[in-house]
C-alpha cells in the first residue's frame, strides 16, 4: 500500500475543504525537462540566508531519477503514447450532497457525531472556532515528542483501517463512521470533526476532488482513486496522515501482481494503471521531499523536491 507519511502539528491548523468544478485530467508520457528559475535564490541577497532553494544539481538528480522511473512504468504498461485520460467525474453528486449538508447545518437540523465526554478535545471542538496559531517557534521536549509519536502512530493505524475497509459499493459516509469509531475507541478525538465547522471525522477525496472532501452518500466504484485524510488529537497533539488507494485493487498497488486483477474492460484497466502511475509519482515526490529534511534545510527544499518529481512525471 502506498501511503503518504505522517505529518504532525500542534497548532490545530490542519484541514480545509477544496473542491474542483472540473474533471481531473492525466497525461502520461515523457516530458522535456522544465527550465527552472531560482526565484528564491534571486531574492536571497535581499532577504538573507534563510531564503534559498534546493541546489540545481540536487534538483536535477531528483528529476532524472523520477523521469527514469516514470519511463520504466510507461514502458511496462505501454503508456508512452497514450491519449489524455479523464478520471470519472464525481463532483456533481458531491456538490448536491454538500449543498444539502450546508443547508442542514445552517438550520440546525444536522448534528455532529458524538464523542464521549472523557476524551480530551482540541480548542475548536465545541464551537468550531479555530484559534490563531502562536507567533513564535515551539521547541518540543522529549515528553512532547513522545506524545507526537503516539498521535501519529494512532493516525497511521486508523488510516490502515480506512484503506483496507474501502470497497466498491460502500459510501464514504459509512467509511466516516468506521474511522470515527476507531479513533474514539482509542481515547482520541477525530481532528477534522467541527474544525471550522467541518462536519465529518475523516476527509474523503474521490477522483477529481483535490483534498479534504466531505464524506457523502455516493457509493465508491471500482477504479475510483480515493484519498483518505485521517487525523486524530491525542495527548495534546494532532497526528495527521493521508493514503490513496484505487478502489477494487486487492493487490494493494503491487506492480508485480497487478496482472492478477480481473478487469471488466480495457477502459477499467486503463483507469487502474493510470491511477497507479499517479500514486507512484506522489509516493516518489513524498520520499524525495522527506530526504531533504535535515538540520539547516529550508521548507523551500521540500517544495523543490516535489516540483522536480512532478515535472518528471508530467
Amino acid at each position: 500500500m502506498k501511503l503518504q507519511a505522517s505529518i504532525f502539528s500542534n497548532s490545530g491548523r490542519l484541514l480545509c475543504r477544496s473542491l474542483s468544478d472540473r474533471p481531473f485530467t492525466f497525461l502520461a508520457g515523457n516530458r522535456s525537462k522544465c527550465k527552472r528559475r531560482d526565484i528564491a535564490g534571486q531574492l536571497s541577497n535581499a532577504r538573507g540566508k534563510s531564503t534559498f532553494t534546493l541546489a540545481d544539481t540536487q534538483a536535477d538528480e531528483i528529476y532524472d531519477q523520477a523521469q527514469a522511473n516514470a519511463a520504466s512504468f510507461d514502458k511496462k504498461y505501454n503508456l508512452k503514447d497514450h491519449a489524455k485520460f479523464t478520471v470519472p467525474n464525481s463532483v456533481r453528486t458531491l456538490a448536491i450532497v454538500t449543498a444539502s449538508l450546508e443547508e442542514a447545518m445552517k438550520n440546525g437540523s444536522y448534528e455532529l457525531k458524538s464523542v464521549p465526554n472523557h476524551i480530551p478535545r482540541p480548542p475548536y471542538a465545541r464551537t468550531g472556532a479555530v484559534p490563531q496559531p502562536p507567533h513564535h517557534n515551539i521547541i518540543n521536549g522529549e515528553y512532547s515528542l513522545n506524545s507526537l509519536r503516539n498521535s501519529a502512530r494512532l493516525a497511521r493505524d486508523v488510516l490502515d483501517i480506512a484503506c483496507n475497509s474501502a470497497k466498491a459499493g460502500m459510501t464514504t459516509n459509512e467509511l466516516d463512521q468506521i474511522v470515527h469509531d476507531a479513533i474514539i475507541s482509542k481515547g482520541a478525538y477525530p481532528s477534522p470533526l467541527n474544525y471550522a465547522g467541518f462536519p465529518k471525522s475523516v476527509c474523503s477525496s474521490i477522483n477529481e476532488v483535490i483534498c479534504h472532501g466531505i464524506p457523502d452518500e455516493r457509493p465508491m466504484k471500482r477504479g475510483d482513486l480515493a484519498s483518505f485524510d485521517v487525523s486524530c488529537f491525542l495527548d495534546g497533539f494532532h497526528g495527521d496522515n493521508c493514503g490513496s488507494i484505487i478502489v477494487g485493487d486487492e493487490t494493494m498497488f503491487d506492480l508485480e501482481t497487478i496482472d492478477e486483477i480481473e478487469f471488466l474492460s480495457a477502459k477499467e484497466e486503463h483507469l487502474f494503471i493510470s491511477g497507479q502511475r499517479l500514486i507512484q509519482a506522489a509516493q516518489e515526490a513524498l520520499d524525495a521531499a522527506i530526504a531533504t529534511c535535515k538540520d539547516g534545510s529550508c521548507l523551500s527544499d521540500i517544495g523543490g523536491a516535489i516540483s522536480s518529481v512532478s515535472d518528471a512525471y508530467g
